[in-house]
């Protein structure tokens, strides 16, 4: 995976062009043309020009997760000063203090994640902790791995698209063996807008085994020492 020169700004004009986008089809749709259908028909075809992906939305409960963060070569400073910064980007006044418990294993850091934080930060954080500027710290690879509580097929990994030169984009897969990507400006709504797919293939145990060629054993994440890290997020 290429790192990525993540630009907020960029996230923010693109998030904005999209609201415009669909208001202006909103008006300029018949008035026989059933609302709820068009909208579902605007959001595809906005997905389609954004990314050049198109698939089946997919809901994701959080509280039905545990979900982490791999990262490799990097520090502990690091991560937490980038989750603090990413924290504070909305400007908002309103904050809500959220936890992350961090371990190390070799020359991995693992992340876990608390149940307070949305879809948005978590999908968001995967990329952000890769960096927009030159530093010593910025992690090798930072693979997010979600673990379905009630149901281990549903586990899923993923990592930013290497071929979008953007940064805006991640893809994945499940246990099950299906493929999906998430568009991460457009990664606000509740339930999250993961997005399976047919048009490419990720292997979560392919995945899963490069991990382990680089030191890395994904069985041993429940037997970490974890310290946990109250850090504040606007929202």
């Amino acid at each position: 995976m290429k790192k990525m020169k993540y630009t907020i700004v960029a996230i923010v004009v693109i998030g904005n062009s999209l609201v415009i986008y669909q208001q202006f089809n909103k008006k300029s749709s018949k008035k026989h043309v059933d609302q709820s259908k068009a909208n579902t028909e605007v959001l595809a075809i906005q997905v389609e020009q954004l990314t050049p992906y198109s698939g089946t939305l997919f809901k994701v409960q959080n509280e039905a997760y545990n979900r982490f963060i791999f990262a490799k070569k990097t520090s502990t400073d690091y991560l937490l000063e980038m989750i603090k910064e990413y924290g504070e980007l909305s400007g908002n006044e309103e904050f809500r203090m959220h936890s992350f418990w961090i371990a190390e294993i070799g020359d991995w850091h693992v992340i876990k994640v608390g149940n307070s934080v949305n879809f948005y930060t978590y999908h968001n954080l995967v990329g952000w902790i890769t960096g927009y500027e030159e530093n010593p710290d910025i992690p090798e690879y930072s693979i997010g791995f979600s673990k379905s509580k009630p149901d281990s097929k549903d586990d899923y990994i993923f990592y930013l698209d290497p071929n979008i030169n953007a940064g805006d984009v991640e893809i994945g897969a499940f246990k099950n063996g299906k493929s999906f990507f998430v568009y991460l400006p457009d990664a606000y709504e509740p339930l999250g807008n993961l997005t399976v797919t047919n048009d490419f293939h990720v292997s979560l145990s392919e995945t899963v085994e490069v991990l382990f060629k680089n030191g890395f054993d994904i069985t041993t994440l429940e037997s970490l020492e974890y310290a946990e890290h109250q850090i504040k997020i606007n929202e």
